[in-house]
């Protein structure tokens, strides 16, 4: 298996053991705080996240993309994402009883002063994951993040429980910023990386200027919605419409997120050495939508059921939102992999650019709909989202030279697989129907899709065909391996050593 495959296979594993502690999290915490509680601590999150998006005028992307990367650099990213946090954690504490009462709560001042001490812990950690991503190091990566997300979701179940409230969710981010900092030294003791130096800074701020801005925008459009609902609505809106977009959400985070870092540090590569980024992108496009597309529409069918046992019937409010949601959500599959291809070509300024356009407006959209209630926000999803993702595949077809025709080839089976894999969870709902699908119900449904899924995929012949057949074979060279050692290999046990390459235990 290739460093790419074991890459997106320590990806995804960090990512489905980040979904699947998100999922416990959720399901726990929906149960022991009310939406009110849930509302509070998303706004403080949404707060804290806008100032974060400063962050990202010295972005960890420099370190990942950077032709030829030195030590010096590397140190000059730290310098200025340190100040920059330094900067950002102080304004954040000062300026919380302001914020607080804008907001008429006051619990949120503890909550974003706890939130500035996390913010400034993590930071010291970043340029050595970054340095992971780089080298195709995703194994240490994703233990550091499956380390940090199984911290963070014990405290905040245990926290609540205790009677913490929405404070569970700052005490929770504290603590996982602690653990994921002490393991990533511990894996790597590149404590070199710490010591300032600002000789480098004019090409780390060259960079982050348009990456900070491109960041920032990204950020207030995202943090629009809880902004605007707990003012001038309600928390529990705010609650209620984080909960939709968090289930919404979910395939773009189990198929989509998991491979974004390992898409960047790829296509920068194949970037330095001069390849097809557009071979690369069109058939990174036609494995994202094989997964991307079905499990969207199957939420959709099945948005009901999966409500219920995600947060139980008090959350059924949000089961139309969610579906409005999931259908918006179609034209998204492109958004990880446009962002990918325009770093790798250091094309930062047009992704500034594109961000400059979609950004405003949508977050305009959104506040238009705000009168209307969570479904006129909802139902502006579907003119904001395809409207992002024409802008964002302008953008990239002036960097690859793609045309439609192309675009719409590598997409084609994708299409045929997903309506292959509706098929069977849309028989169920209709024959269920004026009932609602029942969990029960929704498995075989679930079931149904899965081998709609692997039917479809075998009879159009989709690419996806072997890269299963690579991982069954991966999986059967490993299970041999373990039936059958080399005896010429070494063990941990047996007394053998890994060599760890010069400069690693400085």
């Amino acid at each position: 298996m290739n460093s790419v495959r074991k890459a997106l296979v320590y990806t995804a594993a960090d990512r489905y053991f980040g979904l699947a502690v998100n999922f416990g999290v959720t399901v726990v915490v929906s149960r022991l705080l009310t939406p009110s509680e849930i509302g509070i601590s998303v706004t403080g999150s949404a707060i804290a996240g806008l100032a974060l998006s400063l962050r990202e005028f010295s972005s960890t992307a420099f370190i990942v993309q950077r032709p030829n990367l030195s030590r010096e650099d590397v140190r000059a990213a730290f310098t200025i994402m340190l100040a920059l946090t330094s900067l950002i954690s102080a304004v954040l504490f000062l300026c919380a009883p302001l914020i607080a009462h804008a907001y008429g709560e006051e619990g949120l001042v503890s909550y974003l002063r706890l939130i500035s001490a996390a913010i400034l812990i993590e930071v010291a950690a970043a340029p050595v994951l970054a340095l992971m991503r780089r080298e195709m190091a995703f194994g240490q990566a994703a233990l550091v993040n499956i380390v940090s997300a199984a911290s963070g979701a014990c405290a905040v179940i245990t926290l609540a429980a205790l009677g913490f409230s929405y404070m569970s969710f700052a005490l929770a981010w504290l603590i996982s910023a602690v653990c994921g900092g002490i393991l990533t030294f511990s894996l790597r003791r590149q404590f070199w990386i710490l010591k300032l130096l600002f000789r480098n800074w004019k090409a780390v701020v060259a960079f982050g200027f348009y990456n900070g801005l491109i960041a920032m925008l990204s950020r207030m459009y995202d943090r629009v919605p809880y902004l605007v609902l707990g003012s001038f609505l309600s928390f529990d809106a705010a609650g209620l419409f984080n909960r939709t977009l968090t289930v919404a959400q979910l395939p773009d985070k189990m198929f989509l997120a998991n491979s974004v870092a390992v898409v960047l540090s790829r296509f920068s590569s194949e970037a330095r050495d001069g390849g097809n980024l557009k071979t690369n992108y069109l058939t990174a496009l036609a494995y994202v939508t094989v997964v991307h597309w079905p499990a969207l529409c199957v939420l959709a069918i099945l948005a009901r059921p999966i409500v219920v046992f995600l947060y139980g019937e008090q959350w059924l409010e949000i089961v139309p939102l969610v579906r409005i949601a999931a259908i918006a959500a179609l034209c998204s599959f492109s958004f990880g992999l446009n962002y990918c291809v325009l770093m790798a070509v250091g094309a930062v300024r047009e992704a500034f650019l594109r961000a400059v356009i979609v950004c405003p407006v949508s977050a305009l959209v959104l506040l238009a709909a705000a009168p209307f209630g969570l479904r006129g926000m909802a139902l502006s999803l579907l003119l904001t989202v395809p409207f992002q993702a024409a802008v964002s595949l302008l953008f990239v077809r002036h960097h690859i030279s793609m045309t439609w025709g192309e675009l719409t080839l590598s997409l084609w089976k994708s299409a045929a697989v997903t309506i292959g894999t509706a098929v069977g969870p849309a028989s169920v709902a209709l024959a269920c129907y004026p009932s609602d699908i029942g969990l029960a119900t929704a498995v075989l449904a679930a079931a149904l899709s899965c081998l709609g899924w692997s039917f479809t995929i075998w009879l159009v012949g989709h690419p996806v065909v072997r890269e299963v057949g690579h991982v069954a074979q991966f999986i059967r060279g490993t299970l041999q391996t373990r039936q059958h050692p080399d005896p010429a290999i070494p063990s941990i046990v047996d007394g053998g050593r890994i060599a760890i390459p010069p400069g690693e235990a400085r």
